[in-house]
């Protein structure tokens, strides 16, 4: 029997998302900027015998070591170096990281859905934004668009504190390592150079056991660089390991434009604008030219999301008092009027969670059913929470959380009536 301390932090958990060997993490597509890198180098470790060489080769340790069929190290600045192999993945892969990432990177297992066939979408003029993809057919909630490996993945240190022209030498021979498929489809993404291309296209990854900046990379998928933003995506994206997922996370009607959030949808449009801007993207979505009137609407719903979100996790932690199944049932219905198909997982998880605890099956079955469909979305299958959020669908009496927060009514009448302090009692239903 859980604690209820357990249980109630059991109900609010978030879904860990990590980038190791079989782990998964949400990340974002940044552009980086201009950063400042005139007069900043790092170390070169040159031998003896490579003084004339500035890129010399690097001697792999045992228990870092690749297969044969990967090239590398070579080109090292400091402890950065180029690997390839023009096999991996989706269309072969070139790497500028450590040798320990390499390696991490090399023996993550591989991931392989089923996907919707090619022709159910295509490249198209988009009016105001050039090329994107549009549907060329019903696409429905849960199918997968698009499963890629990176063309090329890149150290954030390097990329951001290399020398201009030790790094353009770096990036020529990275993108001689490609294969001319790859080369082809990494060429034909926006920007004038290789770095202009990365700091447009690319999405933040992490490669080891922490989110930490030491281990964090910039991955360039060129296929899915066409999708296009919108504040109100119908995609939800994924990264699993090194390999880039899309999900319809809602249906998506023939000749509608697919498209992903760039940026964390939960924010007012003058927060959206601003964080985009920033990266110099001006942002004509359906959902940043709404009228006045209905862009004060969406603000506060907004507004009301993380009000209602901190309460309920306020009231949670503190014991679940004065906490009520309507708030959650709220919180669902507030996310679904802002269209915010992909990020619904860890509302309606939340959601069945409460409805179960007050033994209310109809609403703890049908949101438990939704969380199992949304967590394997914007999770993927092996969510955590999936194993419970099934069991509650199918069993909700049977679910540790069911019948915890049941109240008997009558009992609460009498004490209300005639003052008898004794009735006053909370019934804890088990299973």
């Amino acid at each position: 029997m859980h604690s209820l301390h357990q249980l109630l932090l059991s109900a609010l958990a978030t879904l860990a998302v990590g980038l190791k060997p079989g782990d998964e993490e949400i990340t974002g597509q940044i552009p980086l900027g201009d950063p400042k890198v005139d007069g900043i180098k790092l170390p070169w470790e040159q031998q003896n015998d490579n003084t004339n060489n500035p890129f010399p080769d690097l001697e792999l340790e045992d228990e870092y070591s690749l297969p044969p069929s990967w090239q590398g190290p070579s080109h090292c600045v400091g402890e950065y170096c180029l690997f390839s192999n023009p096999t991996f993945g989706t269309d072969g892969i070139a790497m500028v990281t450590t040798p320990q990432s390499a390696w991490i990177s090399v023996n993550f297992r591989p991931v392989a859905d089923k996907t919707v066939e090619s022709t159910a979408y295509s490249v198209a003029p988009i009016p105001g934004k050039g090329l994107g993809i549009v549907a060329n057919r019903l696409i429905k909630k849960g199918e997968i668009i698009m499963q890629r490996t990176p063309a090329v993945m890149i150290h954030s240190k390097p990329h951001v504190e290399l020398q201009p022209e030790v790094r353009e030498k770096v990036y020529e021979a990275m993108i001689n390592a490609l294969s001319e498929t790859a080369r082809e489809k990494f060429l034909a993404q926006y920007g004038d150079t290789v770095r202009d291309k990365i700091d447009n296209n690319a999405f933040r990854m992490f490669v080891g056991d922490d989110q930490h900046e030491h281990e964090s990379h910039l991955g360039s998928f060129p296929e899915i660089a066409r999708i296009n933003h919108d504040c109100r995506p119908n995609l939800h994206y994924r990264l699993t390991n090194i390999t880039h997922t899309t999900v319809a996370v809602r249906d998506i009607p023939a000749g509608e434009e697919l498209t992903i959030s760039y940026i964390y949808g939960q924010a007012s449009k003058k927060t959206r604008t601003k964080e985009l801007q920033d990266w110099g993207f001006n942002c004509s979505c359906s959902q940043c030219t709404l009228s006045g009137f209905e862009t004060a609407a969406s603000d506060a719903r907004v507004r009301e999301i993380k009000r209602l979100e901190k309460e309920i996790e306020d009231k949670m932690t503190k014991g679940g008092k004065e906490i009520k199944p309507e708030m959650a049932g709220k919180l669902v219905q507030l996310y679904l009027d802002e269209r915010l198909h992909a990020y619904l997982a860890p509302t309606y998880t939340r959601a069945a969670l409460i409805y179960s605890m007050f033994g209310n099956e109809e609403k703890a079955r049908e949101l438990a059913t939704e969380a199992v469909g949304a967590l394997t979305r914007e999770y993927g299958a092996h969510a955590k929470d999936i194993p419970s959020m099934r069991q509650l669908a199918e069993n909700p009496k049977g679910h540790w959380s069911w019948g915890i927060k049941v109240v008997s009514e009558e009992p609460k009448k009498k004490w209300k009536l005639g003052g008898k302090k004794q009735n006053a009692t909370e019934t804890v239903k088990g299973k």
